[in-house]
């Protein structure tokens, strides 16, 4: 595997030359075919010059500069762009992130779609963090949780697969693009890799103010995302409602077949509709062939049924034991497998 590591750089010129030549000993001595792209933001303590200095020294670096300071995200997603491996890592330039854990990265990866550091599972460490960082990490964290089950989304230490997010519309808002890598690209197969984060100790923190205000207009974005497509999933539901009772409808009374095979032929044709339409437009699921459509939609297939077992035990639980009106209880019954439709195939049929 060729593996491209993305480093995004903002006044570095002190830890950059460090943080490449841990890079590069770590690629000599396990063999790894790798390359750095260096992507710097017109640092004025002339950081782009230092790295242009450093492409003389090691064959493998790259270095795009772009004219303003743009964003930790953009760069990272511009990094990609010229990026020629199959697996792409992103390191912060401070030293926060140890080189000499990459090989553990790239051995999670030979199974995983996305590797990540975390600073909180067991047997990690967080180095030189003073009370008001760790409580700034554990807030923003705890934000996040809703979104991911990752016990460290907002780690910038990260390895995938290029073509993990190929077709995947990324906004390069904020700082935490693993975190909308996670969201919006789900990576069926996830690795957290325990690692020491070592606090910067040359140059100045990019955590300012203004930071925290992009990273709370980045968490609420992914969280109208998933609104979002819960309402697209209603609406493919209601339109699968319609075409149900239009199909049992006419084979019923135009085609006088027997009304229980034309609710068989109707649920399977509107399920059908369905799947597609989630898919393409609700989850917008890009992998194709048939095998593995068929398998999909095999999943959707077990969920609806599901879903509508789980509509009549609710339906004939508040009637008959609760004495709830019918029409009442079946919205209710609705809501609750609804919930259960749209969390299954989000969890289990797209993931």
């Amino acid at each position: 595997m060729k593996v491209s590591i993305i480093i995004p750089t903002y006044n570095e010129r002190e830890n950059l030359p460090i943080l490449l030549e841990k890079i590069f000993r770590v690629f000599k001595e396990n063999s790894i075919d790798g390359e750095v792209v260096v992507v710097d933001d017109a640092s004025p303590d002339n950081t782009g010059k230092v790295a242009d200095r450093l492409v003389k020294r090691y064959k493998n670096i790259r270095v795009l500069h772009r004219e303003t300071k743009s964003g930790l995200s953009s760069a990272v997603l511009d990094g990609i762009e010229i990026a020629k491996g199959d697996i792409i890592g992103v390191m912060d330039a401070d030293l926060s992130h140890p080189p000499e854990e990459i090989p553990r990265f790239l051995k999670a990866m030979k199974k995983a779609d996305f590797a990540i550091g975390s600073r909180y599972k067991k047997g990690s460490r967080i180095e030189d963090w003073n009370l008001k960082r760790k409580i700034i990490s554990r807030s923003a964290k705890l934000l996040a949780k809703p979104l991911t089950n990752i016990s460290d989304p907002l780690s910038g230490f990260l390895f995938f697969r290029k073509n993990l997010i190929k077709g995947i519309k990324l906004d390069p808002k904020g700082f935490k693009i693993g975190l909308e890598i996670l969201v919006k690209a789900r990576p069926k197969k996830i690795v957290e890799i325990p690692h020491t984060f070592i606090g910067r100790k040359k140059g100045e923190s990019k955590l300012k103010a203004v930071e925290y205000l992009n990273y709370l207009h980045h968490i609420i974005s992914l969280y109208f995302l998933k609104i979002e497509q819960f309402l697209k999933f209603c609406v493919v539901g209601s339109l699968g409602t319609i075409t149900n009772l239009l199909i049992l409808y006419g084979l019923t009374e135009f085609a006088n077949i027997w009304y229980i095979f034309s609710a068989v032929v109707a649920f399977v044709i509107a399920a059908t509709q369905n799947f597609i339409l989630n898919k393409i437009w609700t989850f917008k699921d890009r992998r194709n062939g048939k095998a593995f459509v068929a398998k999909q939609w095999t999943k959707f297939f077990t969920i609806s049924i599901l879903s509508l077992g789980i509509n009549l035990i609710v339906l004939y639980t508040l009637v008959e034991f609760f004495g709830v009106w019918y029409i009442f209880a079946q919205i209710l019954a609705t809501l609750v497998a609804l919930s259960v439709n749209f969390l299954g195939n989000k969890t289990w049929t797209f993931i």
